[in-house]
C-alpha cells in the first residue's frame, strides 16, 4: 500500500479504538470487485455505512469521528 493508504489505516484504527466493538475496519484493494461498486478511482478512499466519506486523501481522525459518531447515533 502506497503511503497515504497506510496513514488512513492507522487514523481508520485510531477511530476504531475510540469507538470499541462498534466500527469495523476492512481494508479492501482497488482490484477487488467491491471497490468497482463505488467507482473507487482516488486512493485511500474511505467508506461509512456504504457512502463515500473521502477519498483521495488521508482523513482527518476528528473529523472521521464526528462522522462515524453521527452514523453510530442514527
Amino acid at each position: 500500500p502506497c503511503r497515504r493508504c497506510q496513514d488512513t489505516v492507522a487514523v481508520l484504527q485510531a477511530v476504531a479504538e475510540a469507538l470499541p466493538g462498534r466500527v469495523t475496519v476492512r481494508v479492501v484493494s482497488t482490484e477487488d470487485a467491491e471497490c468497482a461498486r463505488y467507482g473507487a478511482v482516488l486512493t485511500p478512499m474511505v467508506v461509512v455505512n456504504g457512502k463515500i466519506a473521502c477519498a483521495g486523501t488521508v482523513p482527518v481522525r476528528s473529523g472521521l469521528e464526528r462522522l462515524v459518531a453521527a452514523e453510530l447515533a442514527r
